[in-house]
């Protein structure tokens, strides 16, 4: 009859219990760097294409700009051009004063979604190029406050106390003839899409055309000493705007100019 006997093994000494330890431990240390990282460059990644993106929201923005700043200094000058008119004269023709006003104001609303995604993500911190990171950041406050300068002052102030004062003094007439005047030319014709808009547009303009609407003596200076204050203001204004503009337009080109030179 066969005997079998039991096998012992000998229990694990230190050192084996404290490699095992160790194994374990440095596969949980390898993972969670290798884990990090991936991360780490997902998030990198992930700047890079923001910091693409926001590039290509700076481009957009100097487009705007050109184009803003254009616009506002011709309304500057037109603006100056009907403030020195009421200035120089002792009978003011209503209809070419009111005519040579700027009807509004250009508002600049900057493109900066991309800059507060960054900001808000913490993508930020990934751009190890400090020159590049103080250009973005400075270029962002500035357009911010370009942006307060043209909307919150400029705009609002057009908008209200302007307008108000403009329209206490315009004359029915030439009011409709402003009105009626733009569907004539241009994109406008494309609004006038029925016969019966048309003739209600013809009637307005046949009511009003050829009429000269002039003002003299205490009534212009009634209407001066309210409306040269309001329309300076407006001049102002706008020349402070096209300053915070100008300056950010600059401030984007640097940047483009910096950026595209680090990358190409």
């Amino acid at each position: 009859m066969e005997v079998h006997h039991p096998h012992h093994h000998g229990k694990k000494n230190a050192k084996e219990y404290f490699l095992e330890f160790f194994m374990l431990f440095l596969a949980v240390s390898l993972g969670f760097l290798a884990e990090n990282i991936r991360e780490r460059y997902v998030e990198e990644e992930r700047a890079h294409e923001l910091i693409e993106s926001f590039i290509h929201d700076v481009e957009s923005n100097v487009v705007f700009l050109d184009s803003l700043i254009l616009m506002n200094r011709n309304a500057v000058m037109k603006n100056d051009s009907a403030l020195l008119y009421l200035i120089e004269n002792d009978k003011v023709e209503l209809d070419s004063f009111f005519s040579s006003l700027p009807v509004s104001s250009y508002r600049y609303l900057s493109n900066n979604d991309t800059y507060e995604q960054m900001k808000s993500s913490g993508s930020l911190r990934y751009i190890k190029d400090t020159i590049l990171l103080r250009k973005i950041i400075k270029y962002n406050n500035t357009s911010k406050a370009a942006e307060f300068r043209s909307v919150t002052q400029e705009f609002e102030y057009v908008a209200h106390e302007y307008t108000e004062a403009i329209q206490k003094w315009m004359p029915g007439d030439v009011a409709i003839q402003r009105h009626v005047g733009p569907y004539y030319i241009g994109s406008f014709k494309d609004l006038m899409k029925t016969d019966q808009q048309k003739a209600l547009m013809s009637k307005l303009k046949a009511a009003t055309e050829n009429k000269n609407f002039y003002l003299e003596g205490t009534e212009l200076k009634q209407m001066k000493k309210e409306l040269i204050p309001v329309v300076s203001r407006k001049a102002f204004l706008m020349s402070a705007s096209e300053k915070f503009m100008m300056t950010t337009l600059e401030q984007a080109e640097e940047l483009l100019e910096y950026y595209n030179k680090k990358n190409h």
